[in-house]
Formats: structure tokens, sequence, C-alpha cells
């Protein structure tokens, strides 16, 4: 009887500890989710410069980074997903000069969980408007949790 006791009291500690461990988060892959970017070269994208909402929204920032006059064509944002791929069309090329930001916001990329990691491939199409040369393609990763 004493050991059933002794067994009994140190499993309804560990069941207590395992509860209070969960109730902060610790067995949730996203609290240990970073917010980055990585990739997008002849872009900067500033730190927290992007969100995913729970809607499938992306709202983004993005500043030229090129050194020269870039248009960004109406379906030049692609973002490959789990969720699938979209092409965002606002309906007119959008030009930046060196150094110009830009808040972009794709829409349609499906309902998510508010508070789960996700991660986003972004591709962005583009001209340089000084050369005259079009279809250059920066790639790459966002990563964060759905807000």
């Amino acid at each position: 009887m004493e050991y059933l006791m002794t067994y009994g009291w140190a499993i309804l500690i560990i069941i207590i500890v395992v509860a209070v461990l969960f109730s902060l988060g610790v067995f949730n892959p996203s609290t240990y989710t970073q917010t980055t970017a990585t990739g997008l070269s002849g872009f900067r994208v500033p730190a927290g410069g992007w969100q995913l909402s729970s809607g499938g929204t992306l709202t983004m920032q993005v500043e030229n980074g090129v050194g020269a006059t870039i248009d960004i064509q109406g379906t030049g944002v692609r973002i490959g997903s789990t969720a699938g791929s979209i092409n965002h069309t606002w309906g007119s090329e959008v030009r930046l000069g060196p150094g110009q930001t830009v808040t972009l916001n794709l829409t349609g990329l499906g309902s998510r969980t508010s508070g789960t990691a996700y991660s986003a491939d972004i591709n962005i199409t583009y001209e340089n408007v000084d050369t005259g040369l079009p279809g250059f393609i920066s790639t790459g990763t966002l990563t964060g949790t759905v807000t």
C-alpha cells in the first residue's frame, strides 16, 4: 500500500507539471518559429515587415535594393505555399525607384489557424527600367506565425 501511495503522488505531480507546460505553450511548435525573411535578392524586407492573417492575406513591405528603377508587373508577385499558388493582380504595374518601398497585399492564400507556423515561398518578377531588360526573378522565403 505504501508503494502505491508513493507512485500515485509521483504520477499526480508529473501530470500537473505536464499540464502546466502544455498551458505555457511548450509543446506548440509555433512558439519556436522565428519571423525570418531569406533570399529576395535585389529587395529588402524590413524585420517584421510582413504578416499572414488568418483570413489568408499576406501583407509585406519590399524595398527596391536593385540600385535602378524597376517595374513589378501586375502579376509579378507569386506566392507558393502548401495552400497552393496565387498571382496577385493590383491592376497596374508598380514602379519603384532605388530605395523606394511598397506594401503589397496578397490575398487568396486560404484561411489559416491563428498562432500556427507558416513558410511562404515568394517570387517577384520585375523589369529593370534603366536598362530595359525584363524577366528578372527574385526568390525568397518568409516564415512566421499566422496573426
